[in-house]
């Protein structure tokens, strides 16, 4: 009996012994640890200094190498007998047990949601097995990823030229560098496919393909600024089957909201399930669409954002990990690029046809000025009413000589005219509207304002006399006959521009300027004459050596005109002018 009374009293010493013990033992001080994982490889880092730095970068004390995780996201001090973490004013924040918040007290068993990762803390250090839990990814994860960062990582810098050398890589950024040599290694493939590739329409289709090829997309739209600087559909692709122009044009399934967030702060984004993300309560989009996990990022080539490419399974959650955006950014930067070159091609092709096109009727200065407007305005100058100067010129007797002529020589003949015409107009920078049998018809002041466009077409004029009375010296050398033209030159208001049919336009004027200008050719002028109009007189009086022919009445006109021939330029030394009668001719 004693015997047993000295067990139970030894057993009762021993544990009121042990009891003291832990009392003792919870006086000390918790030592906090935090349970994560890397790679799938279990981590664990205790809490000893007063203050720990986490984030991607190798300087953090917990280091956590993903783009989810900013190069220092977030710290843990202590203070006096607890510990807080404050979020470092990283890009995707922090999460205390689920609940985003900028800082708190953290206690054994919180959990802290640090881009992809989750940490978990334990405060008993004589638990050594794993915690259940503890490094766990986030199912139901939005990520964002500034264009600054990635530029960085894989060494695009400005001051760096794209990492095409596995020493860069090591030499820059934290990310994992065999992580990055696979993303060139696709790269390449991308580059030497897109390079291949001249027209616009063929780059978006093949950006489309290696988007469905490379990820494990379920449905990819492609959107480009347009000229006002709204994002238009250029591509929408849903599995294997293409979406057609009519769709496109109808409700295409994406979000505006995440859309729109990505071209004006610049970043790539990845959510995991957009329904359960709190930013996006607003966005009606996202709900009506069924979009779930999604990636968006920005086409941006030297820091110019040119449209998006916008992906998404609106079935599953945690479709796309951290690995597929930073694949989906790096291939939409090489795809802007090659959608640039793609229409800077279209441009070259696009002023090849307007220069063609142009080529009938202008000076290559001129031809220079249409251009250049056209690219900015997106369009050539549309028809409009414009004050212009109108120039016909006839080459007299033609029909008469034609009639004895070879057809050859008629031919040449007439180019030889042609061409003294149309070198005089350009040489003015004019506008050579058309050629009719043995006429040329031109104008000045249109499509470029030419505010001396009066002084231009005179001059032009004397230069295709001039031209003549060469070409005749050489005539009768050659025992030919001589050849005259009637020149007339009238101002006035117009409508110039693209004027004609579907199939066939020309850019040419109409108004009763150039039917007057028609008329004084036809009916006033002389061979050898140059005949101007009273409001070209007006213009060009103070320059030029004139006679007054008097007043005509012409077709179409109520009251007679006074008309005037042009002799020759004002000599310096000489202010001669004709005084305008005011009796009409009979």
């Amino acid at each position: 009996m004693a015997a047993s009374v000295s067990v139970r009293a030894k057993r009762c010493s021993d544990r009121e012994r042990l009891e003291n013990n832990s009392l003792a033992y919870r006086r000390i001080p918790p030592v906090i640890q935090l349970f994560y994982e890397v790679d799938g490889r279990p981590q664990v880092y205790t809490l000893l200094k007063d203050e720990i730095s986490i984030g991607r970068s190798s300087e953090n004390d917990v280091v956590l190498n993903d783009f989810s995780v900013s190069r220092k996201h977030a710290i843990v001090v202590k203070s006096g007998e607890t510990w807080i973490f404050k979020d470092n004013h990283s890009t995707n924040g922090v999460r205390l047990n689920g609940k985003a918040v900028a800082e708190g007290e953290i206690k054994d068993g919180d959990e802290l949601a640090v881009g992809t990762f989750t940490l978990r803390l334990r405060d008993d250090p004589s638990i050594a097995s794993y915690p259940r839990g503890a490094g766990k990814k986030e199912s139901t994860s939005t990520f964002i990823r500034p264009l600054a960062e990635f530029n960085e990582d894989f060494g695009l810098e400005k001051d760096l030229a794209p990492a095409a050398d596995s020493t860069v890589f090591k030499k820059r950024g934290s990310l994992d560098l065999a992580y990055k040599n696979k993303v060139f290694e696709i790269l390449v493939q991308v580059a030497k496919t897109l390079i291949s590739a001249d027209e616009l329409e063929t780059v978006l289709d093949k950006v489309m393909d290696m988007i469905f090829e490379y990820l494990p997309v379920d449905r990819g739209f492609l959107l480009l600024m347009d000229e006002a600087g709204e994002l238009k559909t250029r591509v929408a692709r849903v599995k294997t089957s293409r979406m057609t122009t009519a769709s496109q044009e109808g409700e295409v399934p994406f979000s505006r909201t995440i859309v729109d967030m990505v071209v004006r702060q610049k970043v790539a984004f990845l959510t995991s399930d957009a329904q359960k993300d709190d930013r996006f309560d607003m966005g009606q989009s996202i709900r009506i669409q069924h979009i779930r996990s999604a990636m968006c990022v920005p086409l941006w080539d030297r820091g110019t954002v040119i449209g998006v490419i916008h992906v998404d399974s609106p079935i599953y959650v945690g479709t796309f990990k951290s690995e597929d955006l930073d694949l989906l950014t790096a291939l939409a930067n090489f795809a802007a690029v090659a959608i640039e070159r793609a229409s800077l091609h279209l441009r070259i092709e696009e002023d090849k046809r307007i220069r063609t096109r142009l080529e009938r009727y202008h000076s290559p200065a001129v031809i220079e000025e249409i251009i250049a407007d056209s690219q900015a305005t997106g369009s050539l100058k549309r028809a409009r009413t414009k004050n212009v100067t109108v120039l016909f010129a006839d080459l007299v007797g033609f029909s008469t000589l034609s009639e004895k002529m070879a057809p050859d020589a008629i031919a040449t003949m007439l180019t030889t005219f042609f061409t003294f015409a149309a070198e005089a107009v350009f040489s003015m920078d004019g506008t050579l509207d058309k050629f009719i049998g043995d006429e040329a018809m031109a104008f000045f002041g249109a499509p470029i304002d030419q505010p001396d466009h009066a002084w231009r077409a005179v001059t032009a004029a004397m230069k295709i006399r001039e031209s003549l009375e060469a070409w005749n010296k050489q005539r009768e050398v050659e025992g030919e006959k001589r050849l005259e033209a009637r020149i007339a030159i009238n101002s006035g208001e117009v409508v110039v521009g693209e004027i004609g049919s579907d199939r066939r336009v020309d850019y040419t004027v109409l108004g009763n300027a150039v039917n007057v200008a028609a008329r004084i050719e036809q009916f006033v002028a002389s061979p050898g004459d140059i005949v101007i109009g009273p409001v070209t007189y007006e213009a060009v009086k103070d320059r030029i050596q004139a006679a007054q022919m008097g007043f005509f009445a012409l077709k179409g006109l109520a009251s007679q005109v006074p008309l005037f021939k042009v002799l020759g330029l004002i000599e310096k030394d000489s202010a001669s002018r004709p005084t305008l009668s005011s009796e009409p001719v009979p």
